[in-house]
């Protein structure tokens, strides 16, 4: 546990000593290049890659796990894009058996430059327990390359194991909030519950290592947190045959997050 936080510290005094060298370099930039570094416009015409995964190690017992979120995107000269997500993707791996939990959508969004609203319709997949339809509206107010709040909420229309009914409830939770120290560093902060079952949290920081977010740049972060996966607690009953099969984990992370733009 204690080596896992010195070497997130490590990670984010390097981006952060990084950020600090960029910025200084950038002040000599002519003045008609800069641009504001609290809310900048949003750039256009332009596919964007951005992921994030979240490995873990087991605290209460043998193994570990991720929870991971992958996108791409497609910004349009008008104010929309389409795209492709896993949100999340989560998994543990323990001697009972692999656990995994899996939300794939297609995503349609009005996308301006400080304001976001879009829906995401997709599937959801579990090994252990049901799977069905997933439906994710989400939204951001604010720049997506500078000051931010984000927030998703996710349903599933399932099966329920042991009724058999359908049912379409409240699935997931996720949010996030990014604010600019300086042209290239940002401090991010991340989050999401999910009610089938996984959790995480996060503080870290994002820095520009080419661009700011036009197409062609790339930014990189890290941040610690917790993380936690549960693809079915232990069975409770006394006849296990109706739930036989589980997977959980819960332990310390340390997370790596990419945005390319082309």
């Amino acid at each position: 546990m204690r080596q896992t936080r010195l070497h997130a510290a490590a990670l984010v005094v390097a981006l952060a000593a990084g950020a600090t060298r960029a910025e200084a370099a950038e002040e000599t930039a002519p003045p008609e290049v800069k641009r504001s570094w609290m809310l900048p416009p949003l750039a256009r015409n332009m596919v964007r890659v951005q992921g994030t995964v979240r490995p873990f190690f087991n605290m209460i017992g043998p193994g570990g796990g991720a929870i991971g979120d992958l996108s791409v995107e497609y910004y349009f000269q008008r104010p929309f894009k389409l795209g492709f997500e896993l949100s999340p993707f989560a998994f543990v791996l323990v001697p009972e058996g692999p656990g995994t939990i899996v939300h794939a959508r297609l995503r349609g969004a009005f996308s301006s430059d400080y304001v976001e609203v879009g829906l995401g319709i997709g599937g959801r997949m579990q090994y252990f327990g049901p799977s069905g339809l997933s439906v994710a509206p989400a939204m951001r107010l604010g720049s997506l390359d500078g000051a931010h709040l984000r927030a998703e909420l996710g349903y599933s229309l399932i099966r329920n194991y042991y009724t058999q009914q359908t049912q379409f409830a409240l699935s997931h939770v996720t949010g996030g909030l990014d604010v600019p120290v300086t042209r290239r560093l940002a401090v991010t902060m991340d989050g999401g519950y999910g009610l089938d079952l996984w959790a995480y949290a996060t503080l870290g920081v994002r820095q520009w290592i080419h661009g700011h977010g036009e197409p062609g740049s790339l930014a990189i972060g890290a941040s610690a947190g917790a993380a936690w996966v549960v693809d079915r607690f232990p069975c409770q009953y006394g006849d296990i045959n109706p739930c036989r099969g589980a997977a959980w984990g819960l332990g310390p992370t340390i997370a790596v997050r990419v945005d390319r733009r082309f």
